[in-house]
């Protein structure tokens, strides 16, 4: 029915990571000159910084999500999230979409919005972006749990999740 496969460019997480991997260079290069105060620190943070760079990589980098609107047998429309790790994908989302309560925009105005309705319900990101991207929070009812997903979405995608 309607299919959303984003493409982002990525390029602030990909100077993020950069920038941590060669920071974790410096600072665990600098704790093998002699006499260097409190080495063992310094290395702690230099690996540190290795840890948030394959971090960023894992959570960001490799990872991208599709977004579906699809007939399931029955003749209703499934929404379906499915993520692409590698070479692996998976859904990790399939939900009706008369389980789709709204769509809530995320922006720094309705950042404490946000942060209220994450206590009411089980959130889950499905975006693979760190900046600048627009984020929306689909709230949905299902099986009787209250559930929260983020996506990224265009205006179609966007028009057929609230327009039943």
């Amino acid at each position: 029915m309607y299919a959303y496969r984003p493409q982002f460019e990525k390029k602030k997480e990909k100077l993020l990571c950069l920038a941590l991997a060669i920071l974790g260079v410096v600072l665990y290069g600098s704790s093998q000159i002699p006499n260097a105060p409190f080495p063992g620190v310094i290395q702690i943070l230099g690996v540190g910084c290795f840890a948030a760079a394959v971090l960023v990589v894992s959570m960001c980098l490799m990872r991208r999500y599709d977004y579906v609107l699809e007939e399931n047998e029955k003749g209703s429309v499934d929404f379906i999230i499915t993520e692409y790790y590698g070479r692996r994908s998976m859904a990790v989302c399939r939900v009706s979409l008369s389980d789709v309560c709204s769509v809530l925009p995320l922006t720094k105005e309705t950042a404490e919005e946000h942060k209220a309705i994450k206590k009411h319900g089980k959130h889950y990101s499905y975006t693979s972006v760190l900046f600048d991207e627009k984020r929306y929070l689909v709230e949905m009812n299902t099986h009787g749990e209250h559930i929260f997903v983020c996506i990224c979405a265009d205006e179609t995608l966007l028009k057929l999740l609230t327009n039943r």
